[in-house]
């Protein structure tokens, strides 16, 4: 799966990416920014036997066991848009592994080690929700309070009841239905956070569907739990979450703060946007520090900068807990399943912040392994980050990568299919087509920003759509939806490919929501709009806007689509 090599999305308030993403997307171009030799430093584990490494690590070695895991490693990096990678593994509650593999820098002058600090992007999240779930400890705050409750000074200019409507279960939850947008090029300042999201966020943005409607992933959801975790406190944002979560934890070089990072000194550059190029379309390039984004609005969402080293701590905090952070009781709402995502039939949903699934399935969509994991990726427009936990195996793996939006799937499968001890494989949960089901889907729905009207029409057995206000936009698109259940589909548009699901509001019902992470379309005229809607036709900038998002990143997990490919 190919990325776009040039986005532009900007607004009248600032660059306003889809970024942190909760899966790791496929890189560039798969030809690899980095050098394809690789530097290796070891920094954990103590082998009795051991391997050299044969990346130009000047004799670091690894027990012989991880050598399928390492090869799968240097396939990946090679084929990827990065300059390196760093990983870390845990099993049985100690660090095992701890390598990196090439450089900080397009001229492979400095080598990645373990202890480089690089961006884990919506990793970030499920620690977001452990820091304000601290307030409902303390009593603080309850998580069916409202935002009109907690945040007073918060009115969105378009709906003034929204605020009513959100309250932290669904933030953490991504129940929120808020519009998918975020101030990459925002300023630094602590203040920010608050001055974007009262100011031009409440100002411009909108919900896209009820709050608890249903599960959609939206960063704002996590940037108005900093910002509420931020008034309860007399702390700036980065300093509630550093003093109260990490520190505590051993995770003492976790930092959200670029100037901290840079203090600290051991920092990658890495192969990704700019925020300039991010604003004119420009292409992936070499971004040295000083290019790398650091907006405070978007801190809460994804842009904690640690090592794989220290996620083992994370790992060893999700599953053995700390009660110094947070009581095992509120602990355990991080990874449960509080939503289904609605994909893979029920056996992926989302905790606060974790994607919760019943299984392990392989990246192609082959293997399913009953055993629980706790899972959530990230990506800046810099850097990827892959952290997935077996709790009841006591493994978990963090794979960190300098390049924007690389794929190390192949590793992750290589080192849960080698290291761990897995029960026996069983059937994928399947995906299933009954065209006598698409009746439920047929009629008229509005989305008043993003595509405005569109006919869904069941003809023989497949179904089709009708987007007039693309066409007059100019936008191309197939009018026949490709099946991958009976309530998800695919919709062809603009040379992407786009996920709709339908969502009824009984089950069994008749749709009314169709979801897809960049709008939101429902029926009758109109089932959600806001006291002041704007026209019912969205202007071509805006259906530009919108595509540009669902450009920006893929909604549907990899390992998802391809459990889908192979149902068909």
């Amino acid at each position: 799966m190919n990325r776009y090599s040039s986005i532009a999305l900007v607004l009248g308030f600032g660059s306003l990416v889809w970024a942190c993403s909760d899966d790791e997307p496929a890189g560039t171009d798969g030809t690899g920014a980095g050098p394809a030799a690789t530097t290796t430093t070891g920094a954990g584990g103590a082998p009795t036997t051991a391997t050299t490494g044969s990346g130009g690590g000047g004799g670091d070695t690894w027990d012989p066991r991880f050598d399928a895991f390492v090869e799968a490693l240097q396939q990946d990096l090679a084929e990827n848009d990065a300059y390196g990678v760093s990983v870390a593994i845990m099993e049985n509650g100690q660090v095992t592994f701890a390598h990196a593999f090439g450089s900080k820098d397009k001229d492979g002058l400095e080598p990645l080690t373990p202890t480089t600090l690089m961006q884990i992007g919506s990793t970030t999240k499920q620690m977001t929700a452990t820091s304000l779930l601290r307030k409902v400890e303390a009593g603080d705050l309850a998580l069916d309070d409202t935002l009109e409750e907690k945040l007073p000074m918060l009115e969105f200019a378009l709906d003034s009841t929204w605020d009513d409507q959100l309250t932290p279960h669904l933030l953490l939850s991504h129940q929120g239905g808020i519009i998918d947008y975020i101030d990459w090029g925002g300023p630094a300042n602590d203040a920010n956070l608050a001055n974007f999201m009262y100011g031009p966020f409440a100002d411009q943005l909108w919900l896209m569907s009820p709050p608890g409607a249903f599960w959609n992933y939206s960063n704002p959801n996590f940037v108005f739990a900093g910002l509420l975790n931020e008034e309860l406190d007399t702390r700036a944002w980065p300093d509630i979450i550093r003093e109260d979560v990490y520190v505590p934890l051993g995770m003492t070089r976790t930092f959200a703060r670029k100037a901290e990072v840079e203090a600290d000194g051991d920092y990658s550059g890495s192969f990704g946007f700019t925020v300039d190029a991010l604003e004119n379309g420009g292409p992936a390039s070499d971004v040295p520090m000083s290019e790398i984004g650091d907006s405070a609005s978007v801190r809460p969402a994804g842009l904690v900068w640690t090592t794989p080293t220290q996620m083992m701590d994370w790992a060893k905090f999700l599953i053995h807990g700390n009660t110094t952070v947070l009581s095992d009781e509120l602990r355990s709402e991080i990874t449960t399943a509080h939503v289904s995502t609605l994909y893979l039939n029920g056996a992926m949903q989302y905790g606060y912040g974790v994607d919760v699934w019943e299984g392990f399935l392989t990246s192609d969509g082959d293997e399913f392994y009953p055993t629980p994991v706790w899972e959530h990726g990230g990506n800046t427009i810099s850097m990827t980050n892959a952290f997935w936990v077996l709790p009841e195996k006591d493994f978990a793996i963090c794979i960190t990568t300098n390049g924007y939006a690389t794929n190390f799937d192949h590793s992750v499968d290589v080192a849960i299919k080698t290291l761990v001890d897995l029960p026996a494989p069983i059937d994928p949960p399947m995906y299933t087509v009954d065209p006598t089901q698409f009746s439920r889907h047929v009629g008229t729905y509005y989305d008043l920003h993003n595509v405005g009207e569109v006919t869904i029409e069941d003809n023989g057995g497949n179904l089709t759509i009708s987007m007039p206000d693309l066409e007059a936009a100019g936008v191309n698109y197939d009018p026949e939806l490709t099946a991958i259940s009976s309530d998800i589909f695919v919709l062809h548009v603009d040379g992407q490919n786009l996920d709709l699901t339908f969502v009824p509001t009984t089950p069994g019902g008749s749709s009314v929501y169709i979801r897809n992470r960049a709008f939101v379309i429902s029926r009758p005229e109109p089932a959600f709009a806001p006291q002041a809607a704007p026209s019912a036709h969205p202007d071509r900038a805006s259906i530009l806007r919108m595509l540009a998002r669902a450009r920006m990143e893929d909604a549907v997990p990899r390992r998802v689509l391809n459990a889908a490919k192979r149902a068909h």
